[in-house]
């Protein structure tokens, strides 16, 4: 399915129009004309840039500036491509914000196309053409995506152009399918991760703390995917004290309650592990 899609993507890259050399309108802050995107094309799908949405009675606004390109399938994939512009480097990551509301989240991956290329007299080599997709399963809202160029440069020449196209699917598409995405810009430093940068929205938050004469307190984090949850209560020599069951849990919000009865007075080490990345924070007991 990815070599079909490839080459449609690439029959589309024919028409090509110079722009800055950054991703163009890549914060989706310029206001749209006559229905059309400032460097972008609509491909198809339901492709339009809005300011707020909302979806099974919860608003989404970007985390970035107020305006946002939201992409929907119909019957077929929606896609959206920026117009091919000029490029005088080669950047390691390409870097995104960006809400996935698959409604079949078990097998819907969201897709990511990069292509640049270098006018070679009356020819035009291809530098760089691969597609990317997240993993199937998860549901990203507002995560900041990152993927990881460096390793399918086909040469080592500096190209002069790309273009750059979201697509909401790379498989047979589900209708009502969303995706929401803002900030898209090539960064020049590389990172060792690809995809969500972290498990977790947002710090892990402990409240009451100081915990003094409580019997629990509350654990709070916000997750950007499915994740297995374990949590665990240290003491000052690295034992365990309390846990809770280990459970699996989407994205979204989440209040843990932990007992804390029978614990004596001094700090502790609340860690939170998500699949396999971890926040710990302290937590004072007693007056």
């Amino acid at each position: 399915m990815k070599k079909i899609l490839l080459t449609s993507i690439i029959a589309l890259s024919s028409a090509f129009a110079v722009n800055a050399q950054s991703v163009p309108n890549g914060n989706f802050e310029a206001p749209v004309s006559g229905g059309l995107l400032p460097g972008w094309q609509a491909l198809s799908g339901t492709v339009q840039q809005t300011t707020t949405l909302t979806v099974n009675q919860q608003s989404y606004v970007s985390k970035s500036g107020p305006r946002f390109l939201f992409l929907q399938n119909t019957t077929t994939v929606a896609s959206a491509r920026t117009n091919k512009f000029a490029l005088a480097s080669r950047p390691k990551t390409l870097r995104f914000l960006c809400t996935y509301l698959p409604a079949t989240p078990a097998t819907e991956r969201l897709g990511i196309y990069v292509l640049m290329t270098k006018k070679n007299g009356s020819a035009i080599d291809t530098i760089f053409n691969s597609l990317y997709a997240s993993n199937a399963g998860q549901i990203y809202p507002w995560a900041d995506f990152t993927v990881d160029l460096t390793a399918n440069y086909k040469s080592l020449a500096i190209p002069d152009s790309a273009l750059v196209q979201f697509i909401t699917s790379v498989a047979t598409p589900t209708q009502s399918s969303g995706l929401m995405i803002d900030d898209v810009t090539f960064r020049d430093w590389g990172l060792d991760i690809t995809g969500v940068e972290n498990q977790f929205s947002k710090n892990v938050n402990v409240f009451p703390n100081p915990a003094a004469n409580q019997t629990s307190v509350n654990i709070n984090f916000e997750l950007n995917s499915t994740s297995d949850i374990k949590i665990d209560l240290y003491d000052m020599q690295g034992r365990i004290v309390k846990s809770l069951p280990k459970e699996t849990l989407s994205y979204g919000t989440f209040n843990k309650e932990l007992n804390m009865e029978g614990l004596t007075s001094g700090i502790y080490t609340c860690k939170v592990t998500a699949n396999n990345q971890v926040q710990t924070t302290k937590i004072v007991v007693g007056n």
